[in-house]
Parts: structure tokens; sequence; C-alpha cells
């Protein structure tokens, strides 16, 4: 286990950082389904940088599937607009048809991130039964004095009469 943990937030926007690279990488190249494959890279990427039990990285994984479209679609605007890639020539398409590809589009994408994600956790978690490293065992600190000998100074427990440094007195 590393020595410090990435939190859900953080993972998940890792995770949608490559699902959206990943996404708009393979879609330029016209790889079918390459938006869900970029959603399940960055599942799996989320959930190896949470290293949590199944339950959260699956989580993280559906977070990354969800809003992993956004995310690919601003990239899109972002490189058609600045001119780097230039739309192929697109064929006339109901409107129907359209609406039936993009839910099917984002219910691969939330499947396909849900699915990295559980995959990660399998694979990065530990499995149930298996204890992690053991912490070191730190004994807890010595109690604070809760007064101090009227000559030498020493610490002393409240209810001590006699110095047992230099065998001074104590007052009541």
């Amino acid at each position: 286990m590393s020595a410090r943990r990435i939190g859900m937030g953080t993972s998940v926007v890792a995770g949608l950082l490559v699902a959206g690279i990943v996404g708009v990488i393979l879609d330029i190249v016209e790889l079918p389904g390459g938006s869900a494959v970029g959603a399940f890279v960055g599942g799996l990427t989320a959930a190896w940088l949470l290293h949590a039990p199944r339950r959260k990285t699956s989580i993280a994984g559906f977070l990354v599937g969800v809003f992993s479209l956004p995310v690919q679609l601003s990239i899109f605007v972002t490189l058609v607009s600045s001119g780097l890639y230039k739309l192929p020539p697109a064929p006339e398409t109901a409107q129907d048809v359209l609406i039936v590809a993009f839910v099917l589009t984002v219910a691969m994408q939330v499947i396909g991130g849900t699915a990295g994600g559980f995959l990660a956790g399998m694979i990065r978690h530990a499995p149930p039964g298996v204890a992690e490293t053991p912490r070191p065992y730190l004994p807890p600190p010595p109690p604070r004095p809760e007064k101090y000998c009227i000559q030498c100074g020493a610490g002393l427990a409240k209810e001590t009469s006699v110095c047992p440094d230099c065998g001074a007195k104590q007052p009541a």
C-alpha cells in the first residue's frame, strides 16, 4: 500500500482525463466502440489510483463512465474548433437513429467505466481475508506530569508526597 492515498475525486478526475484522451484517439482512428473503450481504460485508471475496496472502485468507474462523454465531446470540440482535426463528411441520419445511437453510446460508456473500475478493484485491492501489512506498534506516549517537585523540578504524579529523585517532601 502506498504511503499516500488518493481520494475519490482526484482518482475520478484522472480517470476522466484518461477516458477522454483515449476515447477521442480511438474515435479518430474510427475504432468501433472507441469511446466505451476509453471509458473502460479511464475506469481502470481511477480505480487503480484509488486503491480501495471493490465497491468504491466500482463507484469511481461508474462516475468515469457517466461523465466521460462530456469530457470526450469537449476534447472533440476543442480539436475541431482549433483546426487540429477536420470532421469527415457524414451521411444524413434520421433523428431517431441518432437518439438511439446516443443512448447506446452513453450506456456502453457507463458499463465500460464501471467494469474497468470493478476489474481494477479486484486486481489492485487485497482479497477479503488477506491482511494488509500491519503498521508497527507504537506505544502510547508517557503521561505528562501533573505537578513538579518543589526542590528539583522532576515531573510527579498528582498523588506523590515525596519526590523519588531528590527525596523532598511535597506539599499536599
